[in-house]
């Protein structure tokens, strides 16, 4: 069964579109029926108006986009209708050469139209309970009716007024499924009744907020997370109503374990990086990419272990593997190609803050 009415939020369409693009790579965008870029991998997007949807909609079916403002808004690329029982209920568009972008576009659709369809069925078994509940709590910020509460009370699961949410991200999950179910298996040992599989490879949990400093705690030392070889973000604590923020923060906290390899990220332990988040997104990336665009990987890799070891000199040398004479080398050659010196504290310190900005 489907559920009746079903509207696609914001916070739902940004999963969409960030899903798809780990699995295409092009930046995506999804727009409502009445043309506004609800959700895009390009924060700037989101708000502006995209001309090439309604031709979508009028068309009922798939509209290139053979260059950039060849319709209002639109940037080169292919725009499809999300067409779920024969209705349509927004549009996705890819971003691209639309040559390229077309042998992208049924997988595209089969993705948009899997994640939504489960958005959207109605609940059969405690699996689909747990994850439509999770599910209703992010992205549709429906929370404390009776329908919630009776489900609640199938799982045996109390809901409190204040949780979090936290990520976690598997490692090589597209490939072993049995992966998902062994996580299942764990988070239920753990007392974790909420949670949810969300495409390519990461579950969503929602927690109590008096389990937060035990389950910190289990994340960080017990041996079954470190042995699934997963990283975790940590959401923001917060009412029901602010669920959506949460999920947004753990994201950003498990975009930064990824980016330093380690097992867990709390957002609450970002100072700079919270601060940095409501910078606008296009500055953000001027200013990285102006300090930092240059870099090779392997220089980023270097700045990285360069401030974990606290602008140590001799430590940095040792888990790179290099002498001191070639990382001061190396060092060197970043200073020409920046003009900021990392030895230099002023220079060290904007060259850290364009760290942190690309991984944001």
């Amino acid at each position: 069964m489907i559920k009746e009415n079903f509207q696609i939020s914001h916070t739902f369409a940004q999963m969409i579109v960030d899903a798809a693009k780990e699995v295409i790579g092009k930046d995506i965008d999804f727009i409502h029926l009445d043309g506004k870029v609800i959700a895009s991998t390009d924060q700037d997007r989101i708000g502006s108006f995209h001309a090439a949807a309604l031709q979508v909609q009028e068309k009922g079916s798939v509209v290139e986009v053979l260059g950039n403002e060849a319709f209002k808004g639109a940037r080169k690329g292919i725009s499809y209708p999300v067409i779920i029982d024969k209705k349509i209920l927004g549009v996705i568009g890819i971003s691209g050469d639309p040559k390229e972008c077309k042998s992208l576009g049924f997988l595209l659709t089969k993705i948009t139209e899997v994640l939504i369809k489960e958005q959207m069925i109605v609940i059969h078994s405690l699996d689909e309970l747990r994850s439509s509940i999770v599910r209703m709590l992010i992205f549709e910020n429906e929370k404390g009716d009776a329908f919630m509460n009776e489900h609640l009370q199938q799982l045996q699961h109390e809901l409190e007024d204040r949780v979090f949410v936290a990520i976690i991200h598997l490692q090589g999950l597209n490939n072993n499924s049995s992966l998902a179910a062994k996580m299942k298996e764990i988070l239920l040992e753990q007392g974790i009744k909420l949670f949810t599989y969300l495409f390519p490879n990461q579950i969503a949990l929602i927690i109590n907020e008096s389990q937060y400093k035990i389950m910190l705690k289990r994340f960080e030392s017990n041996n079954s997370f470190k042995y699934m070889n997963c990283s975790i973000g940590i959401g923001s604590i917060g009412i029901l109503d602010e669920l959506s923020k949460s999920y947004k923060h753990a994201k950003l906290a498990l975009k930064y374990a990824l980016s330093k390899k380690v097992t867990v990220c709390i957002y609450a332990k970002l100072d700079l990086e919270m601060i940095m988040e409501n910078i606008d997104f296009h500055i953000r990336n001027v200013y990285a990419t102006k300090l930092i665009g240059v870099l090779s990987e392997e220089e980023i890799t270097l700045l990285h272990t360069y401030y974990d070891n606290n602008l140590s000199l001799k430590k940095t040398a040792e888990e790179l593997f290099i002498h001191k004479s070639t990382l001061q080398y190396r060092l060197d050659k970043i200073t020409q190609k920046t003009g900021e010196n990392p030895k230099n504290y002023h220079d060290s310190v904007k060259l850290y803050i364009a760290l942190i900005l690309q991984t944001l």
